[in-house]
């Protein structure tokens, strides 16, 4: 009995089907696929699969995530309120978007290590958990000044904190404690 080879996903098809029962692409008019040569040899390789597997990341790694992912929303919130309107971090302070640009590069280093599609080099000169805790650093103490700060000047008397510098700072403490806390004890311990 002959059978054919699905175009689409490479599945060994019965003769006389009308579709995969793989995929369900529809096998009408489809010619048989070569058997030899280049064009074969790359298309029966399966496909790699990009998923983000939470699981691989470890409970640091997801602490600084979860902090950054926090922080960096809390920029587009509402940081100081005067006379009734509200001002967000970015609006009140620009060097907040050095903050920003931080935020998003932590976040794409630890979801290119989720997704599986990168990871630092294990010759590179500096460690994964120093750039990260040197990037979560920074970010703490802008956050810091930003929430110290108020926005003032002339006309400007009676500013006042709101929710988002409240969570902006919590976040930026959050995403940088767990790895700076063990260097702290550490050198508390020498």
């Amino acid at each position: 009995m002959a059978s054919t080879t699905c175009p689409n996903c490479q599945t060994v098809v019965a003769a006389g089907s009308t579709a995969c029962p793989s995929c369900g692409n529809s096998l009408f008019g489809a010619a048989p696929p070569p058997t030899s040569g280049p064009a074969h040899a790359a298309s029966s390789q399966p496909k790699p699969q990009i998923k983000f597997d939470l699981a691989s990341l470890g409970r640091v790694d997801r602490l600084v995530g979860g902090g950054t992912l926090v922080l960096f929303i809390s920029l587009f919130l509402t940081w100081f309120s005067y006379a009734g309107f509200g001002i967000s971090g970015l609006t009140a302070h620009g060097y907040l978007y050095i903050v920003l640009i931080v935020a998003i590069g932590i976040l794409g280093l630890i979801s290119a290590e989720a997704l599986g599609v990168w990871k630092l080099p294990a010759s590179a000169a500096i460690s994964r958990d120093q750039i990260l805790l040197i990037a979560t650093v920074i970010n703490l103490v802008l956050v810091l000044i930003a929430f110290l700060l108020k926005p003032g000047g002339y006309g400007f008397h009676g500013v006042g904190w709101s929710y988002g510098a409240f969570v902006g700072l919590i976040a930026a403490v959050v995403a940088a404690f767990p790895l700076g806390w063990p260097i702290i004890q550490a050198r508390r311990g020498k």
